[in-house]
This record gives C-alpha cells, structure tokens and sequence, in this order.
C-alpha cells in the first residue's frame, strides 16, 4: 500500500497565521508542535506526511482516520517514523504483519512525503 502527497509550504504558512493554534491542535500532537517550534517546513512536511498515511491506510479498510491519528516522530538516527495512535490498527498491522515507512522531502516551497506499508517478513 503507498500513499502520497505534496504540498506547498506557504499553504501551511498561511493556515497557521489564519487559525493559529487551532490548526496546529487540530493537525499536530504536541509531540510534532515542540519538535517542529513553528519552523513552516517541518511543519508541512509532517502535514504532507500524514495526508500520505492516510492515503496509504485507506488501502487497508480498517477505518477512517485523521491528522491526529498518525504522529511523525524522529527516530534515534533522525529518520521519521510513523506512530499510529490507535490501538485497533496497531493490533491489526501486528496481526498482518504489516510495517509502515515514511519519507519526507523538501524543495524550495515545496514538502513531499511518502507512506509504504509492506509486510514485515519483505523488510532487509
């Protein structure tokens, strides 16, 4: 399963000066707020990265999600990773055997993101 997505930086710039914190607690943990600090690439690329899981996610039928469904945490190494907040879903990803991958890219005004779920056993 792959989702995808791309999105322009200044569009998060202007959600933010829009709605302000609203937006911010209505697409991001807490986690994501203290580790981006309001920088707008950071920002849009977790934003990018979680329309791209849900694309993926959406694949599998397991249920409808939103933003805060999914958190884009930084590995040890600084390699995002995706953390699922439902319980249900992880039960079910552990019982398919199933790993989700995230990858975040930018490029001038722009932030991409990508969502593979493979199963485990195809992991090198």
């Amino acid at each position: 399963m792959l989702g995808i997505d791309i999105v322009k930086n200044i569009r998060i710039a202007k959600a933010l000066e829009r709605f302000g914190y609203h937006f911010l607690n209505r697409v991001y943990t807490e986690y994501e707020i203290n580790l981006c600090k309001m920088n707008i690439e950071c920002l849009a690329g977790r934003f990018a990265a979680k329309e791209a899981s849900i694309k993926a996610f959406s694949f599998l039928s397991v249920r409808r999600f939103s933003f805060k469904d999914f958190e884009i945490v930084k590995s040890k190494n600084g390699i995002p990773e995706l953390r699922i907040k439902d319980t249900h879903t992880n039960d079910f990803l552990k019982a398919q055997k199933l790993k989700p991958f995230i990858s975040i890219s930018h490029e001038k005004e722009f932030s991409v993101a990508v969502c593979y779920i493979t199963r485990e056993e195809r992991i090198c």
